[in-house]
């Protein structure tokens, strides 16, 4: 999301937002969410507040940054089609803040039609 590509014709890349993969109203397995829920789990009340359970109390749908480079492997000018390699590397789900994230790398091939 929100790519903003530059380069030239033979590769192109730039950094884009990866969004929560989980939305405000996910409920975890002890009911408690960003939006909905509750506000902490229900079988702890005494403990509820304690430091060691604030990262999974509170709950964290944050938008994260990703970057991708694109290669160009073949052209066809009389149809428009480009096709290619790309390499991108994002962040993990973080469980919605309850977890640090880690870097993942994805890479696979990728076509398009240039009209």
């Amino acid at each position: 999301k929100e790519l903003v590509a530059k380069g030239n014709s033979n590769q192109f890349g730039g950094d884009f937002s990866v969004p929560s993969y989980r939305g405000a109203t996910f409920l975890d397995p002890k009911g408690r969410g960003a939006a909905t829920g509750y506000d902490n789990a229900v079988a702890l009340p005494a403990a509820s507040d304690a430091e060691e359970f604030e990262k999974e109390n509170i709950k964290s749908n944050a938008v994260l940054k990703g970057s991708a480079v694109f290669n160009v492997a073949k052209f066809d000018a009389a149809t428009g089609e480009v096709a290619g390699v790309f390499e991108s590397i994002q962040p993990s789900d973080t469980d919605m803040g309850a977890k640090a994230p880690k870097d993942i790398k994805i890479t696979g091939l990728w076509y398009g039609q240039i009209s």
